[in-house]
């Protein structure tokens, strides 16, 4: 009975270590994930909305009577995958539809509460691919490799499988796009908008290249939605004979790094050939704005490992370079090693007084902002070939996060000190290495380590341990952000949320988040740069 019992206990532990936490306890868009969309899957008419099947981003969702894209369905609100071969909306009983890898599901709600049956259920291979999907009064039809899917269109249970459907009234979505169909005649001698050209059955980007026409879509109303191959989505009216291109919500697949300047949030990434550039979102509109490597002259693809802004001006830190953009002028520049830009990864940049301050793998680096020169102050050596993971302004003094130690420079008193050094009580905090973020919040300093997360505080001149790395399991830290009452760690792990009264912890492990590469507290929204995109957590709702 003993062991019974003891297996009992270890599954039900292992089962919570896996699903450590459920969704039931958040509304729909309480978790919202952003990301690039890929080729358009397919397009299907709603009551309010176009629902747009991605490759990558999931369903986009774009509101039709106000002409904006409004938050996307994605694996925050339950779908198996943001691979959506095909989508469609079923108006007899308002189901919404989606195919993606070995998966049918479902939602009543058309956001959240997904219903998934496999591949396997409904009698297909796991190896099928659902390319379209489609409705009649009473049933729901998906079109697979080589047969035809019938679905009872309330419980999804399957009824059949037919070499062609055995009904004639069936409402499809608009699956993979056919050059040779007579309906695509119905926009040959449409005009497309902002530089695009449309070239019989491909269209044409402002900078020459060719891009495949993937999916189309004549609403009922007379409006027509054209999917590309990049992500693309071109919105006409048969009446004005025009399509205007349209991108759904940012460029980037991955967030590594992410800047809020005023109400613009500034977002890099690693991989710059699926990301393709850098992306400005509007927080209060969610007007999106892109600046491809490819389109922009002077803008070198890089990852983009750390941005920072003043006074109109952007610096995106990458891989032995680093982008300057000038908002005002509108134009961007390239500084690279010619210049004198460390070789390695831009780890982290700072400015203090008339001065671009660098971190990177191979060291530390000053840069004079009125003439993009380095400026060496001295102390370059001492972190030669050593990695300098964060630095920050703090009071007129620079912060140094590096491998080696955590150490402050003072431009009042030039001079580089150990920064526990400034703690009274002997050995509190000592020979502590690895310091990969340093964040200041009401005269209080945070850093992260190997020993976890201390504070400073600035008045008393006091140290203090408040964090073990014990309670996040030991993760490295790879970004930080805090408010009066919590800090919030991003890990490879996922994120983790501290109450720095109580020292209470809570994991949030959710497969969509993946690694946390970057954190940014706006008030009672939390954004999320992490390798699965650009993550928007309402964190109050948790409380």
């Amino acid at each position: 009975m003993k062991k019974i019992l003891f297996s009992y206990l270890l599954i039900v532990t292992a089962l919570s270590y896996a699903f450590p936490q459920s969704l039931k306890s958040f509304r729909p868009f309480d978790w919202v994930l952003y990301k690039a969309s890929g080729p358009i899957t397919s397009f299907t008419e709603g009551y309010t909305f176009v629902y747009i099947g991605t490759s990558l981003g999931g369903i986009k969702r774009f509101n039709v009577y106000g002409n904006y894209f409004d938050n996307p369905i994605s694996t925050a609100q339950g779908l198996e995958n943001n691979t959506i071969n095909a989508v469609h909306f079923d108006k007899k009983t308002g189901f919404l539809w989606a195919s993606s890898p070995d998966h049918i599901q479902y939602s009543f709600s058309r956001e959240g509460d997904w219903f998934s049956k496999t591949f396997r259920d409904i009698g297909l291979s796991k190896y099928d691919k659902v390319t379209q999907i489609g409705s009649s009064d009473s049933y729901v039809w998906l079109k697979a490799r080589s047969s035809y899917v019938k679905l009872d269109h309330s419980s999804g249970i399957m009824v059949g499988i037919y070499p062609v459907p055995d009904e004639i009234n069936i409402l499809w979505s608009s699956g993979e796009y056919d050059k040779d169909h007579q309906s695509n005649d119905n926009f040959t001698n449409f005009v497309v908008l902002d530089g695009w050209m449309l070239n019989g059955n491909e269209l044409i980007d402002p900078i020459g290249n060719r891009k495949k026409i993937t999916t189309v879509l004549f609403t009922q109303f007379g409006n027509v939605f054209l999917g590309s191959e990049d992500g693309v989505v071109f919105y006409g009216s048969k009446t004005m004979e025009t399509f205007t291109p349209i991108i759904s919500d940012i460029i980037n697949d991955d967030v590594l790094s992410l800047h809020l300047d005023k109400y613009y949030l500034w977002i890099g990434s690693q991989n710059y050939l699926s990301s393709k550039g850098i992306s400005k979102l509007d927080v209060k509109s969610f007007e999106t704005f892109s600046f491809s490597f490819e389109e922009t002259i002077n803008m070198q693809p890089s990852s983009i490992y750390s941005l920072i802004s003043k006074n109109n001006e952007i610096w995106a830190g990458g891989e032995g370079i680093i982008l300057y953009y000038n908002e005002g002028k509108n134009f961007w520049k390239t500084l690279d090693q010619s210049r004198g830009i460390p070789d390695g990864i831009i780890w982290d940049m700072c400015i203090s007084d008339r001065y671009l301050w660098m971190g990177s793998s191979r060291g530390l680096k000053r840069l004079e902002i009125a003439t993009h020169s380095i400026d060496l102050v001295g102390i370059e050596q001492y972190f030669n070939n050593t990695q300098v993971y964060s630095i920050e302004n703090i009071n007129n003094d620079v912060w140094i996060g590096s491998k080696s130690g955590l150490y402050i420079f003072s431009n009042d008193d030039p001079k580089l000190i150990n920064a526990f050094s400034l703690q009274k009580k002997e050995e509190l905090i000592n020979n502590l290495f690895n310091f990969t973020i340093i964040l200041e919040n009401d005269n209080q300093v945070y850093v992260a380590g190997d020993m976890g997360v201390a504070k400073f505080d600035t008045q008393l001149k006091e140290w203090e341990l408040i964090s073990s790395s014990v309670v996040y399991d030991n993760k490295m830290i790879y970004s930080m952000s805090v408010n009066d009452n919590y800090l919030f760690l991003g890990t490879r792990d996922g994120l983790f949320r501290i109450n720095k009264s109580t020292g209470l912890i809570k994991k949030y492990r959710y497969p969509f988040i993946g690694q946390v590469n970057d954190l940014i507290l706006d008030g009672n929204t939390l954004w999320i740069g992490s390798v699965n995109g650009l993550i928007k957590f309402k964190w109050k709702r948790d409380l």
